[in-house]
């Protein structure tokens, strides 16, 4: 498997699914704060780069890794932590919004 890194800047905004008054649209929302949110991100302490590791297999793009580039806190990490609903969202935004491919990153 070749592993891809893509790095970003914590305020790097992803989209979000929500519903306001009944109808569906898409909210901007910084990568930390979303994983926030989320409850993947459980101190309150700065995060100023966020790296994920993705892979490609049979054309389909797949995330394996989100973690704290400076620090090396992992957030998710597919072969271990249990496929939450929030980890599903997540990754889904980054798939939909996260351009894995256009943005800072290197083979690892």
């Amino acid at each position: 498997m070749n592993l891809n890194e893509t790095i970003y800047g914590n305020s790097y905004l992803l989209g979000r699914d929500v519903y306001i008054n009944g109808e569906h649209r898409i909210e901007n929302i910084a990568f930390d704060k979303y994983l926030r949110d989320l409850g993947l991100i459980d101190h309150t302490g700065p995060v100023h780069n966020l790296a994920v590791v993705w892979y490609v297999q049979d054309d389909e793009q797949y995330v394996h890794q989100i973690y704290d580039h400076d620090t090396g806190e992992i957030y998710f990490d597919e072969p271990t932590d249990l496929w939450t609903d929030q980890v599903d969202e997540i990754v889904s935004a980054l798939l939909m919004w996260g351009n894995l491919e256009q943005q800072i990153g290197m083979n690892i």
